[in-house]
């Protein structure tokens, strides 16, 4: 298994650099992020299509959401990473990017569209979740090349193979980097689904919400602890999981409530 291991790492590569143009290094992490970016706004082409939305709802969300997302995305990390300060803002290309703060950072884009464009904040939510559950999945991979979202030692030399465990610097650690990625692509196909099949808005949001928020709670606990965002001895992540997961079940709650009330209402005056 171990061999095998190593094929895998061997065919893949494990630089961060993927290329250099006019001798700047482009890393792999950015040329990944990018990847993701592009085929979460490929894709919701298709999710336009499928609830007969506006031709440009999409691009509308994408304008609204990306440069904040980016922006929250890189402040969460150097607010909240030990290793990280406020002047490392603009050191993209090393890495450092929080999810979380891509989330609520996207959340502000949504409000924004909403006071612009009167765009529904549920009905974006609604499509922007289930693309970003996905680019989060294949955004994971740029972890993977800058070394970085990995668990517990693993000193077993029976678990020491990919995809359980990922070799950093000659020792083997879970590969929570991998682990995740699968648990989005899975999330995204529920969604996915959720999201051709019902037509309530916000449902999708609150799945997305409930799902992430158990999945973030789950393997947040198992990083290696220099790569878990603290404020003071709180694991700021693991509180925002936690909080996610409530937000999804009352979100989840209202709009159901609210719908069967309205659809109770149309039955008597109909």
């Amino acid at each position: 298994m171990i061999i095998f291991y190593n094929e895998i790492m061997n065919i893949m590569g494990v630089e961060r650099v993927a290329f250099s143009v006019f001798g700047i290094d482009i890393y792999w992490y950015g040329v990944i992020i990018s990847l993701a970016i592009l085929v979460a706004y490929v894709l919701s082409f298709l999710l336009v299509k499928i609830r007969k939305l506006d031709s440009n709802f999409n691009f509308e969300i994408l304008i609204s959401i990306l440069p904040l997302g980016i922006i929250f995305a890189r402040l969460f990390a150097v607010l909240f990473d030990s290793g990280l300060s406020i002047a490392d803002f603009f050191e993209f290309r090393s890495g450092g990017m929080s999810i979380i703060g891509a989330i609520v950072g996207g959340l502000l884009g949504l409000v924004i569209l909403r006071l612009v464009k009167k765009r529904s904040i549920l009905e974006s939510a609604d499509l922007l979740v289930v693309v970003l559950i996905l680019a989060q999945g294949i955004g994971r991979w740029g972890n993977y090349f800058n070394s970085e979202i990995y668990g517990n030692l693993i000193t077993d030399p029976a678990w020491q193979f990919f995809p359980f465990a990922v070799e950093v610097n000659g020792a083997f650690f879970e590969a929570l980097f991998f682990y995740e990625f699968v648990l989005d692509v899975l999330g995204f196909v529920g969604l996915f689904i959720l999201y051709k099949k019902v037509k309530i808005r916000g449902v999708v949001t609150a799945g997305y919400l409930m799902f992430y928020g158990v999945i973030r709670s789950i393997l947040e606990p198992r990083r290696n602890s220099k790569f878990i965002l603290m404020i003071g001895n709180i694991p700021f992540s693991l509180a925002m999981s936690v909080i996610m997961i409530v937000a999804g079940a009352v979100l989840l709650l209202v709009v159901l409530v609210k719908y069967f009330k309205k659809k109770r209402l149309e039955k008597t005056n109909g």
